[in-house]
């Protein structure tokens, strides 16, 4: 049996999916949640071997011990959260722990990190209001140094196998944390067996720019690059429908500032055929995170034949141009007096192909079932 340690967040009924697909009736889902009324993403899950319990409660960890004690693999959805870390005395020796890394945990924890470009981080600290800015300075910096140190003793000591589809965020975390993991490959994401090609759009001429209202996003910076060029004719999407509330703000503000009537930021949910309705408008996406984020987000892009800007220090960057995709620089190709003109047709079909080779669901599908039966049959 696999137990899952997951959270209740969007990406929640695809893992299920997943493994119920690959190995019906052989998991059970322990989901921490926020609060008792938390159902932010979906309707719950309501089946036998699902359980929500509050993170870090006494039944939480009632529950984690139970099924625990009965589990071959013990299946990390993140380790971002100490609530998670604080688990693993718990586990019983003979289990294999397995974490698939989101890199938050490397990005979000690791204080020698820096995620934000100069612009963006001292806009958005001179918008703080004075006590949220010292918890963010001084407090949250405390926290996330007990948090990485927890980290890494886990890694090091209790982490059998490390998966994800980006393996050179293993690569990064080698350089900062020694460890004994073997590598796997996984991800939530993948394509239907629809045709992607079908409903190719040639004609498109405006931006989308970053994925949230995260300051990793680094908006500040992409706003001043893209006002240098001729935007008249063009829209300017920016998503902005969850993250931080007070750098929501300071993106409004200076969107408007920068980009006056062109900027039209998404501030609601928007469902899948909305958001991809944009994507198809676009003849760019500029996603100008220094770290991995948005995965998904930038996937879709290129599977709606969209010309996908990112920053050569982002891992998502090294790892899609390893795959074969059509990928353009920030830093050595934005300059370029053709930069905001779209993709020719066979430059669109080239990434679209290679999307549905690499990332439709019967191909993911089979890769993970493949990697967990391997490890369920290995000897320790």
């Amino acid at each position: 049996m696999i137990l899952h340690i997951l959270d209740e967040e969007k990406f929640l009924k695809k893992a299920i999916q997943i493994f119920e697909d690959i190995l019906p009736n052989d998991n059970v889902y322990l989901i921490g949640v926020d609060d008792k009324r938390s159902e932010v993403y979906h309707e719950r899950i309501n089946f036998d071997c699902s359980f929500y319990a509050l993170k870090g409660s006494r039944r939480y960890k009632d529950l984690f011990k139970e099924h625990a004690s009965k589990a071959n693999i013990i299946f990390f959805h993140n380790l971002y959260k100490d609530y998670k870390l604080n688990l693993f005395p718990l586990i019983p020796n003979r289990t294999k722990n397995i974490w698939y890394l989101w890199g938050a945990e490397i990005y979000g924890l690791n204080p020698k990190i820096n995620n934000l470009l100069p612009l963006t981080r001292e806009t958005y600290k001179k918008s703080l209001p004075v006590l949220k800015l010292v918890r963010k300075e001084i407090l949250s910096k405390i926290k996330k140094r007990y948090q990485w140190k927890l980290f890494k003793k886990t890694v090091r000591q209790k982490i059998d196998y490390i998966l994800t589809n980006i393996s050179e965020d293993i690569d990064l975390l080698d350089t900062y944390v020694e460890n004994k993991a073997k590598r796997g490959w996984f991800t939530y994401f993948s394509f239907n067996e629809q045709n992607l090609a079908d409903e190719l759009v040639l004609e498109r001429q405006n931006i989308l720019i970053g994925n949230s209202s995260s300051a990793t996003n680094n908006h500040i910076e992409a706003f001043k690059m893209i006002v240098k060029k001729d935007i008249s004719k063009r829209k300017v999407f920016v998503p902005l429908s969850y993250g931080d509330m007070f750098y929501k703000k300071v993106v409004l503000s200076k969107g408007k500032s920068v980009l006056k009537q062109k900027m039209f930021p998404i501030t609601e949910f928007l469902s899948f055929e909305e958001y991809n309705s944009i994507l198809k408008s676009c003849s760019v996406l500029i996603m100008n995170h220094k770290r991995q984020q948005a995965f998904n987000t930038i996937m879709m892009a290129l599977a709606a034949g969209c010309k996908v800007f990112l920053r050569e220090e982002n891992t998502i960057y090294s790892c899609l141009k390893r795959e074969g995709f059509l990928i353009f620089s920030i830093q050595k190709d934005f300059d370029c007096e053709d930069a905001l003109n779209p993709l020719t047709e066979k430059e669109m079909l080239k990434n679209i192909t290679l999307s549905q080779q690499l990332y439709n669901y019967q191909r993911v599908k089979n890769r993970i079932k493949q990697e967990v039966l391997s490890i369920l049959s290995e000897r320790d």
